[in-house]
């Protein structure tokens, strides 16, 4: 080819681009750095989408997805939001300016709700009175308490919901259940609840809709309740309070750190098939501890039991337990939560073994069995760590045991 030819094919090439791109050779994007100062919250820039535009008042466009985390409710609800936050280029100011923003997704994690406690001593009596109608007296003065139950539905957001605003999302909920005490000065009242709905703020509200057979009302938990113990629910209830029952809300929790989980998921080798090796655990020694129990539980299927032992150690190996009739690892049909506690016990408790290999109770009625020591005595349970992950097996062992 003439070099005269395709040295002029090389610059008629370069100014298409030019043309099509800007003056740099590449759409102009909006600096992550102006994005994250000029939003609320700690965000995450994930990608751009640039183009130039040519209507005059703007010259370029770009949609910037990010992901931030909401303020969290008293530690029990961590929010994940993602957002195209769509900038603008100004022409007159060489300014970026926000033209629209649009919610792509929204988690919430809210396995830490179920069997929480939360006292109400201000709410309007209208509220009061739409949950128990004429069974609790108008202008009655009280504190209304709500259990929910060790069951919760998981919040399925509706991203099209024309309810959602900028820093407000709503959510439809299944199977999530609550029980509402009133204590009043004219006597008590109680009432099972259902919750279907409710919404989260990027300000850590959840408001939910708490619905009665006397009809239903909006509580926001972060302004209108505050989280109690279990046992101060008891007590103000006029439950009973046991004292061989461990209230867990109650108890110390240390840290307990593993190995054995990679890419946020516990490694194959954990897995019946795959190795049967335990997990590898850490943990700080607790004062008063002489014993730990170590107790692994596939939360997502009747708290099926996959390990138990008792220890002195505070650090296990990989592989230290690999008998089946102490350690039997995941063998899931699909991907489940495997969630894994260090219990520290004053001494060796009465109730030595659990059934391995099988669904059983949960955590709780396990420290309850637990906090009764090898002399008789209560109070044996001393603190606990916990750590959790999913498993998913490489391969479908449904019905291998």
């Amino acid at each position: 080819m003439n070099r005269e030819r395709f040295v002029s094919g090389v610059i008629s090439a370069c100014m298409a681009i030019g043309f099509l791109t800007g003056c740099s050779g590449t759409v102009q994007e909006i600096p992550d750095s102006e994005v994250i100062s000029s939003f609320s919250h700690n965000i995450t820039v994930k990608s751009h989408s640039a183009e130039k535009l040519s209507d005059g008042q703007y010259t370029a466009k770009d949609i910037v997805s990010v992901s931030y985390r909401p303020d969290d409710l008293s530690g029990l609800l961590a929010q994940t939001v993602t957002k195209d936050l769509e900038y603008r280029l100004n022409s007159a100011t060489n300014a970026w300016e926000l033209t629209g923003e649009t919610l792509t997704a929204c988690e919430a994690d809210n396995s830490k709700l179920p069997g929480t406690s939360w006292k109400c001593d201000r709410l309007p009596s209208d509220t009061v009175s739409a949950l128990f109608g004429d069974e609790v007296p108008s202008g009655d003065n009280g504190v209304l308490y709500i259990r929910f139950l060790k069951k919760m539905g998981k919040f399925a957001f509706n991203l099209s919901n024309e309810n959602n605003t900028s820093s407000e999302r709503f959510f439809g909920t299944v199977g999530t259940n609550a029980k509402a005490f009133w204590s009043g000065a004219s006597g008590n009242a109680e009432k099972s609840i259902t919750i279907t709905e409710g919404s989260v703020t990027d300000d850590g509200d959840l408001i939910l809709v708490f619905t009665t057979d006397k009809g239903s009302a909006r509580i926001n938990l972060r302004t209108d309740a505050v989280n109690i113990p279990e046992q101060e629910y008891d007590e103000a209830t006029g439950k009973e309070v046991d004292k061989s029952k461990v209230y867990m809300d109650s108890l110390p929790v240390f840290e307990v750190t593993t190995a054995s989980i990679e890419d946020g998921e516990w490694r194959q080798p954990s897995g019946l098939k795959e190795g049967n090796e335990s997990p590898e655990l850490t943990w700080t020694p607790y004062e008063g501890a002489s014993k730990y129990a170590v107790i692994m539980i596939d939360t997502t299927t009747n708290n099926w039991l996959c390990w138990y032992t008792l220890t002195d150690k505070t650090h296990l190996d990989q592989g230290e337990y690999t008998d089946p009739s102490v350690y039997a690892g995941p063998y899931p049909a699909e991907t489940h939560t495997y969630e894994l506690f260090i219990v520290a016990l004053r001494t060796d408790p009465q109730e030595l073994s659990f059934v391995i290999d099988a669904s059983g109770g949960d955590i709780q009625s396990k420290l309850d069995f637990l906090n009764k020591a090898s002399d008789g005595s209560f109070g044996n349970v001393l603190a606990y760590g916990t750590i959790k992950a999913p498993y998913t097996s490489p391969e479908l062992y449904y019905g291998y045991r």
